[in-house]
């Protein structure tokens, strides 16, 4: 029997964090290819907490040990990168283009310890070798899928309106959602807005901050939901906005969630915006610019089911099936080349 894999992740659900999301959803779909897997969700990273972390680890000696980087749980906690490096292992850096300069430098003993380095794109490997160009050899792209899974190919019977869907927090895009709704109002338009997310505990001023604008506007609130309902919203939407600041790109899960809904997407690019993602979403610039564009998508039937078409039909690339086997596969490799007892 081959050694089973453990994932471990600092969140997961009910915490809002996209990647512990997808790593529960990641644990699933390599069950279904084959492998055992453990998740190990583990929120106390403090020194006792990791060393619980470690004994835990250490206790399976033989396993495979899968961590992903960076989590909400994880804080700003060394106690990961002590842990695998002490234990050996994989990881995954969800982020490494945009993160803190500081951050990068903790990523450092990632690559002492980890015989393979997974990244969701290739932007983000890039990235990663310019800084640290011995890695060179050693990454991996596996790129990530929805977290939101849909049980039938999109609608073609949409609602007039445009969401927001996305973590809730500062920096991601909501305050030019707000400036859209300001506009769309400003014309007089009655089209349904409406922001669909989760709220971290970290997060609640900024959320409740929100709140008289929200109002002001007449954009809903959808907050909290789980999976089946957020997938229900996103087959019945007309549009989504999402403004990202430093544009679309691979490693959005929310992204991902829009398109394998069929949903078409009006949002930001910039060089880390793959050509074949690019022409897969509309691209706006500005909060006026995707106003401008909502109105001949509202109002254009075939339009809209055009960019449906191409946004559902990028998002197939990125099934649970297709993540899974890359996993697989890399499993493979590293249990071949493991030294044998």
């Amino acid at each position: 029997m081959k050694p089973k894999v453990v994932l471990v992740t600092g969140s997961g659900p009910p915490d809002a964090c996209g990647v512990g999301d997808y790593t529960v959803a990641l644990a699933s779909a390599l069950e279904k290819a084959g492998e055992r897997v453990e998740l190990f969700c583990h929120r106390d990273w403090s020194v006792g907490g990791t060393v619980d972390a470690l004994q835990k680890l250490w206790r399976d000696r033989d396993a495979l040990v899968h961590m992903q980087y960076p989590t909400v749980g994880y804080g700003h906690s060394l106690g990961p990168q002590v842990s695998l490096l002490m234990r050996g292992g994989v990881v995954t850096m969800h982020e490494f283009s945009l993160a803190h300069p500081f951050r990068k430098v903790s990523l450092f003993p990632f690559t002492l310890c980890s015989p393979l380095v997974v990244m969701p794109s290739e932007f983000e490997r890039r990235a990663l070798v310019r800084k640290m160009p011995w890695m060179s050899k050693r990454v991996r792209v596996i790129p990530i899928a929805s977290n939101i899974h849909f049980d039938r190919s999109p609608s073609r019977s949409r609602d007039v309106s445009v969401i927001y869907f996305g973590l809730i927090a500062p920096r991601k895009g909501i305050e030019d959602f707000l400036e859209f709704a300001r506009l769309v109002r400003a014309k007089n338009f009655n089209w349904e807005l409406a922001v669909i997310g989760k709220v971290s505990l970290k997060h609640e001023a900024y959320a409740k901050s929100l709140a008289s604008s929200l109002a002001q506007y007449r954009v809903r609130a959808i907050l909290d939901r789980n999976s089946e309902e957020v997938a229900e919203l996103l087959s019945r939407a007309g549009l989504a906005y999402l403004p990202f600041p430093d544009g679309a790109s691979d490693r959005r899960g929310s992204l991902k969630a829009v398109l394998a809904a069929g949903l078409p997407c009006l949002t930001t690019c910039s060089e880390q915006t793959p050509d074949e993602l690019a022409r897969a979403v509309v691209q706006t610039d500005s909060p006026y610019d995707a106003a401008e564009a909502a109105v001949h998508f509202l109002a254009a039937g075939e339009l809209r089911k055009a960019s449906s078409e191409k946004a559902y039909e990028y998002s197939r690339q990125f099934s649970w099936e297709r993540i899974a086997e890359l996993h697989v596969d890399m499993y493979r490799e590293l249990r071949t080349s493991a030294p044998r007892a």
